[in-house]
């Protein structure tokens, strides 16, 4: 198995594996942009956040990433060293090898790509460094922002679930699309 880089730095970006002490800078973000991220991810929907939580789960990340079962990364300015969101590649099958990106951004910091920017980077690495044959992006698709991320990065939409899940505040019934990006010398069907 391919170690996975702990730190990937683009123009204006540091993005890396958490760190001990990086759970106030997260508890920051995500308090500061809970109710933009709640609106798309339930995992922001957390209620009981605290920095003692927020720590404890770069921790548990750090862990993961570790053993390569999940890569949680998260993203600084490299300028200021402010923590401005995260990615990573998920859910990992290293047999084939294929990995999902994941991304959510402080609110204050849209706009701006560097979105682009990070996702971009994390599948170049693992295209190139880790051998990807398979890169996945998923979304509501009425999440423009994160469809115009993964259109910039050169994904593919690839399908469209209709009735796929539920909203998980409004428990609304959505489709749910799927973005793949393979190697260069590969295309989407």
């Amino acid at each position: 198995m391919p170690v996975v880089p702990q730190d990937i730095e683009t123009e204006r970006l540091l993005i890396r594996c958490p760190r001990p002490g990086d759970g106030q800078a997260l508890y920051n973000a995500i308090t500061h942009s809970q109710e933009h991220l709640s609106a798309w991810l339930s995992w922001a929907d957390w209620p009981n956040i605290s920095p003692r939580r927020a720590e404890a789960s770069i921790l548990r990340n750090r862990d993961r990433y570790l053993k390569n079962e999940d890569m949680t990364m998260l993203i600084f300015l490299k300028q200021t060293g402010e923590l401005i969101g995260g990615s990573g590649l998920h859910n990992p099958d290293w047999k084939v090898p294929k990995f999902e990106i994941g991304y959510w951004q402080h609110v204050a910091h849209g706009g701006q790509g560097y979105m682009t920017e990070a996702v971009n980077a994390i599948a170049e690495m693992a295209l190139t460094r880790l051998g990807a044959q398979r890169l996945q992006l998923e979304c509501y698709p009425h999440n423009e922002r994160s469809i115009g991320v993964a259109q910039r990065c050169g994904f593919q939409l690839e399908a469209r679930l209709a009735n796929y899940r539920r909203h998980h505040q409004t428990h609304e019934l959505h489709d749910w699309l799927i973005f793949a990006r393979l190697p260069a010398n590969q295309t989407n069907p």
